[in-house]
């Protein structure tokens, strides 16, 4: 994360391109709630069904679980600028209620690496995704496309937990 340290962290989203075709995420956001509470939030999966606009059609596939762990493999539907797609991720990761990652198998990116951490801080909880991916076109499509689109998701998750936890 390195290359993070030089910019100013705050309540934006920033991306930057980390190489050829590959780009980094990074956001973070204060939940006036304990920690274990946001955490238990994000290992429920149809959570996820809050925080995802509605412009994406998403909806989790296959039999429904109530919570998380490590080496569970998700499947979705969702659909991007009118397109259908399919995605597959796996929990790559699991240690609550500090991290977890998770990692598309099959989807719309060559590369799909999502880390959600969580610290503690007093009764709040500060959470912070960092984003690895990389776009098939390179920055033509990512700057078309991709960029305005993660921001635009990243910008409604905000708000979405704003409304639930704040």
């Amino acid at each position: 994360m390195s290359n993070l340290e030089s910019i100013r962290i705050d309540d934006d989203i920033h991306i930057l391109n980390d190489g050829f075709w590959s780009f980094k995420l990074y956001t973070e956001q204060l939940i006036y709630k304990e920690i274990e509470s946001v955490f238990e939030f994000y290992a429920t999966p149809n959570n996820l069904n809050l925080i995802t606009p509605k412009f994406l059609n998403f909806k989790i596939l296959g039999k429904k679980v109530d919570t998380t762990s490590e080496g569970m493999i998700f499947q979705y539907r969702l659909n991007l600028h009118k397109i259908p797609i399919f995605w597959k991720s796996k929990i790559e990761e699991w240690n609550p209620p500090l991290k977890f990652v998770d990692k598309q198998l099959i989807g719309p990116y060559l590369k799909w690496r999502h880390q959600h951490h969580f610290e503690s801080i007093g009764k709040n909880t500060k959470v912070i995704d960092i984003v690895d991916y990389i776009v098939p076109g390179g920055s033509l499509i990512h700057n078309l496309f991709v960029k305005k689109d993660l921001i635009n998701i990243f910008n409604y998750r905000k708000e979405a937990l704003d409304k639930i936890f704040n």
